[in-house]
């Protein structure tokens, strides 16, 4: 139908995660949901013709439903799973749940708790349809965060880990967020979108960016050298990330 999304060919190796998001969008009673994570960076990268890291969980974003059964509780009760540590169809399923939030509702809180609040809101807001698909599969129809949407909740994992995260994944944070600004950034294009997002999510990105690439380019890109399919020049993270965040600043 011409009302369709155009499809985005995935890397096989992404059958399996897109099998367990065809599971969970087929939960009675699932509210909406978008998809977010290494594997939407991942559809946004290959959407552009380019080759991506490979990723081996599913990151959701939702909405509250309280006083009701959350998301995670009714796929776990679907699929025979546990809502604390959710897997499906052998994939391990975050889901985070977001509410609507307005300046008034940031007001006081820290940069760390702005940007978790108002990049994924926007990121679930903004998202739109997608049409997933690997080689022989079926393709799949799924709410998938825009670029400036991905930017701003990766910037939030790269930004505001745990020890944890920045021990295992912050390579991949750091991969994710320049090849979205490589990729989606020509013309202030990305850094416009996000200067109109809400709060101060610009500025916070920004922030991040100078912080975690700009202060050190060199060891940024010696960190996702030991995750990215090709080489890293420090030279070219410094000048794509330089000029994004001379957008964001404007």
């Amino acid at each position: 139908m011409s009302g369709d999304p155009a499809s985005t060919l995935l890397p096989p190796s992404d059958g399996p995660l897109l099998e367990a998001v065809r599971t969970v969008l087929a939960t009675p009673g699932l509210p909406p949901v978008a998809l977010i994570g290494g594997l939407a960076v991942t559809a946004r990268v290959s959407a552009a013709g380019a080759l991506h890291r490979a990723t081996n969980d599913i990151d959701l974003v939702t909405i509250y439903l309280e006083p009701d059964p959350e998301a995670a509780e009714l796929i776990a009760a679907a699929h025979g799973a546990e809502a604390r540590e959710l897997v499906v169809n052998g994939v391990k399923v975050d889901l985070i749940p977001t509410s609507p939030v307005d300046d008034a509702d940031l007001d006081g809180h820290e940069d760390r708790d702005r940007l978790f609040l108002a990049g994924h809101r926007w990121a679930f807001e903004t998202a739109e349809a997608a049409r997933l698909t690997v080689p022989g599969a079926t393709p799949l129809v799924v709410r998938l965060a825009t670029p400036a949407g991905l930017v701003a909740a990766k910037s939030h994992a790269l930004g505001f880990p745990s020890s944890t995260r920045r021990a295992t994944k912050h390579g991949s944070d750091l991969l994710d967020l320049i090849r979205l600004v490589d990729l989606y950034g020509a013309d202030d294009t990305l850094a416009d979108r996000l200067r109109a997002g809400p709060a101060d999510v610009a500025r916070i990105v920004a922030d991040v960016c100078d912080r975690e690439i700009l202060a050190n380019p060199i060891r940024a890109a010696r960190t996702i050298g030991a995750v990215s399919p090709m080489p890293i020049d420090p030279d070219r993270v410094a000048d794509i990330i330089g000029a994004f965040v001379d957008g964001l600043r404007r």
